[in-house]
């Protein structure tokens, strides 16, 4: 296997970063250990009710949570009930939803794959009846008319869902019953936002009550039942906050000072999501959501008294760009609710928490909105307003040099919770070491932090402590810098019950290993070697050896991945859930 020249090349970066971390080490490393990082301060922490106050929950995606929608999720179904409880999406293949669809202006460009597309669904409707479930029209479009179906792209499918789509009844709402999810890590995550909110609720002498933020799916209204009952599931009242980006870009082009012009333009909000969010009829699937938009997109301060009356918000994941504009203006300002957002956070009287791309918006710094680890090491980062679509190349529809796969990040940042450093998810999972390391040496970021799925880091932004919670574990990337042998970075990896401090210059002041071993849940699985791809990192280190210098060495897609330990770096838990502070990493192409 080819491999690059460690000896020299770590000798060398080493000489270059023992300086720049001196200053950290000697506040926060009072001894040395090869398995132990920790200061005067106990280390004894209770990992599920966090002995600090914090006010950031930053969950890395896939909380696998079970509803009446993903039933897989649950350790039994006997209590879901279809007749009563929101089951799946279905379709209606009626002539009016066909008409309207076939009508529609974007096949203008594609009358013939219009045609191709109305003959193949009303066939299917001879043959399978009008009422289908979204799933299954998928599949018969797939299997039967595979042409077709590769023919159309991703904006074009939406289309035909959307407009197909049977209308949603708000007393047919999905069901989350958090207590028999089959991973318990996720829900349990749910529980200690929830536990916050009552603790906040009670030193104010309130109502414990969370709003749920769905502003980063494209359709925003999707998942708001799963969420306002999943936190009801603890006992707290949750209602939505109902903004997005459609939203936004209503209110960014209409006058605050204007009622009337106001609500000329509020009426436009359906075609203004088609526009900005890519989703389509939505105010005739969800009829009761559309109208409570409706009425805070014309009395915007209804808002401020959603925010007033409660402890906490929680974001959801899909697309952070999409999330930031539901709470910045399109000239750059934060929208008021924003600002009251930020002032009660930092106030400590609000707690925010979001879960992938509901992380990924929490940041100040640069916000990362797409990319693979493979295409940044090949080609860098590019700062731009949003992500290149996702079908850019099939369409010609990419910026010059630039595909679906490009990294690409909003200088301007996020919404500005978390001060102290770049935010990433479904880190380990998705193989994104690659990604974040470029990101961060390319915008002289000090501190990367990088979440995994079904885990949380808990941050008290006014202190800087941190703790990590669920079932893999937290990434923290320092002194990221590009070289001519590659890419290089001091990660550290944190798992469940560890806790530390960020510095005010976003480096780690202190870590405190959790007591006991975490390894990884028999959910995780080891990879595919894939490893900027997929989790195999990870599950290489689920274990390591104490006193080796090369904690690992792979290489994938033309590319080498070394992780080293130094006299700076510091090993715990080395028979399983292995976490360590201030490793080397490389990544470098590969040399004959």
């Amino acid at each position: 296997m080819t491999q690059l020249k460690p000896i020299a090349t770590f000798k060398r970066i080493l000489s270059t970063t023992k300086n720049t971390l001196q200053y950290s080490l000697t506040v926060s490393l009072l001894a040395f250990s090869p398995t132990l990082f920790a200061t005067n301060e106990s280390n004894e922490t209770t990992a599920t009710e966090p002995s600090f106050e914090w006010n950031l929950m930053l969950v890395g995606g896939s909380m696998n949570t079970c509803s009446s929608m993903s039933p897989r999720r649950c350790e039994n179904t006997h209590w879901i009930d279809p007749a009563t409880m929101r089951t799946t999406t279905y379709v209606a293949l009626t002539t009016e939803n066909l008409e309207r669809l076939a009508a529609h202006e974007s096949w203008s460009q594609h009358n013939e794959l219009q045609r191709q597309l109305m003959r193949a669904l009303r066939a299917t409707a001879r043959s399978n009846g009008t009422h289908l479930e979204l799933s299954e029209l998928s599949g018969r479009l797939r299997n039967g008319y595979p042409n077709l179906w590769r023919e159309l792209d991703n904006a074009q499918w939406r289309l035909v869902r959307d407009i197909l789509q049977k209308a949603e009844a708000p007393e047919q709402a999905e069901i989350s019953r958090p207590e028999l999810s089959v991973q318990p890590e996720g829900a349990a995550l749910f529980e200690t936002f929830a536990r916050r909110i009552q603790a906040i609720a009670e030193r104010q002498d309130q109502e414990a009550r969370v709003l749920v933020v769905t502003a980063s799916g494209m359709d925003s209204f999707d998942a708001v039942d799963f969420y306002l009952n999943t936190f009801r599931a603890f006992g707290i009242d949750a209602q939505w906050l109902p903004i997005d980006a459609a939203l936004g870009a209503v209110l960014s082009n209409a006058s605050f000072d204007d009622s009337d012009a106001r609500t000329r333009a509020c009426e436009q909000l359906d075609e203004v999501r088609a526009q900005v969010q890519g989703t389509h009829e939505r105010a005739r699937v969800y009829p009761w959501l559309a109208e409570q938009q409706q009425q805070v997109c014309k009395d915007p301060d209804t808002l401020l008294a959603l925010i007033e009356s409660a402890q906490g918000m929680f974001i959801n994941g899909g697309d952070q760009s999409l999330t930031r504009q539901a709470f910045i203006h399109t000239d750059g300002t934060p929208f008021p609710w924003l600002r009251e957002i930020q002032r009660r956070v930092h106030a400590g009287t609000f707690i925010a928490g979001g879960t992938s791309a509901g992380t990924a918006v929490m940041t100040e710094a640069p916000m990362i909105t797409n990319g693979t680890s493979l295409q940044a090491l090949k080609e860098g980062a590019v700062a731009m307003p949003g992500p290149p679509p996702f079908d850019c190349e099939r369409n010609d529809t990419c910026a010059p040099a630039q595909n679906a796969d490009s990294l690409t990040y909003r200088a301007e940042g996020g919404i500005g919770l978390f001060p102290f450093g770049l935010l990433d998810t479904h880190f380990s999972e998705r193989g994104r070491h690659g990604r974040f390391t470029v990101l961060q040496a390319s915008t002289g970021t000090p501190m990367a932090v990088g979440v995994d799925e079904t885990t949380a880091l808990l941050v008290d932004t006014r202190s800087g402590d941190f703790q990590v919670q669920g079932a893999h574990g937290v990434v923290l990337l320092e002194q990221a810098a590009a070289e001519a042998e590659g890419f290089h970075a001091r990660k550290s990896y944190l798992r469940h019950g560890s806790s530390g401090r960020f510095a005010e210059n976003g480096a780690l002041a202190s870590v405190h290993f959790s007591p006991a071993a975490h390894p990884d849940t028999a959910f995780a699985t080891p990879g595919r070697g894939e490893l900027l791809r997929d989790r195999t990192l990870l599950g290489a280190l689920n274990q390591c050896t104490g006193g080796s210098t090369t904690l690992f060495s792979g290489q994938h897609e033309g590319f080498v991945l070394q992780l080293n330990a130094d006299a700076l770096t510091s090993l715990a838990h080395i028979d399983g859930g292995c976490e360590w502070v201030h490793g080397l990493l490389l990544i470098a192409p590969q040399t004959p």
